[in-house]
């Protein structure tokens, strides 16, 4: 039984060439974002990480977690919300925090509505799940609001 092609030999060339771009650019996400020595060392740096969650319809909670040299361990969606609030309960973020082994941890979620400052909601959040941390020697080192015109970082703002 003879297979036809849906492309045109030079449509299906460029279309195995673009293909073959994709892969390569997602291997060398996927080798950056698993690399043991990806230090999270600035905001700039847990922005990259949260990137995929900027366009979201809905708000999405993602911790990421880091050693005592600030690597990233792992990336996490903790809580999946509406498009303007999310339940998150810092027991369970604390949770994965002890069973990752991770000294640290930077708080991430979207705001599908489009402004990236902190309501009052967030401010408080992150005072609870810091000082819950603190207390069992877990570091907070920032919350960071992204959406689709830019981000904000309450280490950066002085709100930790």
């Amino acid at each position: 039984m003879r297979r036809t092609c849906l492309f045109p030999h030079s449509t299906k060339e460029v279309f195995m060439k673009e293909r073959e771009k994709a892969k390569t650019l997602l291997d060398q996400l996927y080798a950056m974002e698993s690399s043991p020595d990806y230090v999270l060392s600035s905001p700039e740096a847990a922005v990259i990480q949260l990137l995929p969650f900027r366009k979201k319809k809905t708000e999405n909670f993602v911790v990421l977690f880091v050693d005592n040299k600030n690597r990233m361990i792992c990336k996490k969606v903790v809580a999946k919300g509406t498009v303007d609030q999310i339940p998150v309960f810092p027991r369970e973020i604390i949770r994965h925090a002890i069973l990752k082994q991770a000294s640290g941890i930077i708080l991430g979620h979207n705001h599908p509505g489009g402004a990236s400052e902190p309501s009052k909601q967030d401010r408080e959040l992150t005072s609870k799940i810091k000082r819950i941390a603190m207390e069992l020697g877990i570091r907070v080192l920032d919350h960071i609001i992204i959406c689709d015109s830019g981000h904000f970082s309450f280490q950066e703002n002085g709100y930790l």
